[in-house]
């Protein structure tokens, strides 16, 4: 439905990277990293997007409601290996919206390099949010 054209505008205009730092007990350095995409649009929107993200080999999965208070739908990209197939449509050269693409960009890399493990890592991804 979407070229991979109309796609890089689609993610550098209204799609949401999402870094979420939790506490979490099992960890070494106490807690856990996660990173996702959201798309939040109509349903025709979305369901286009998603067909258009599954001919570039990008897995995303979609739902009818968020949750109870946010009943719109919403589009969603998770795990680290559909981030980066994600990060790859992206160009570098433009600007976003939002102006995040580019740290979180930094964070995807640093996730892959299994760097959010460590205290320094974890220190690093902290200071590219602006949460140090």
């Amino acid at each position: 439905m979407f070229s991979k054209n109309h796609l890089e505008g689609i993610l550098l205009s209204i799609a949401k990277p999402e870094v979420h730092i939790t506490r979490a007990n099992n960890t070494n350095i106490g807690y856990r990293v996660r990173i996702r995409v959201n798309i939040r649009a109509g349903e025709r929107f979305l369901l286009g997007v998603q067909r258009s993200l599954e001919q570039q080999g990008i897995k995303s999965n979609y739902k009818e409601r968020e949750h109870k208070s946010r009943p719109r739908p919403l589009l969603s990209v998770g795990g680290i290996v559909e981030i980066w197939k994600l990060c790859n449509i992206v160009p570098d050269n433009l600007p976003d919206a939002k102006g995040v693409w580019k740290d979180f960009k930094k964070i995807v890399t640093l996730i892959d390099n299994g760097e959010h493990h460590t205290l320094d890592g974890f220190e690093k991804i902290l200071e590219i949010k602006g949460e140090l």
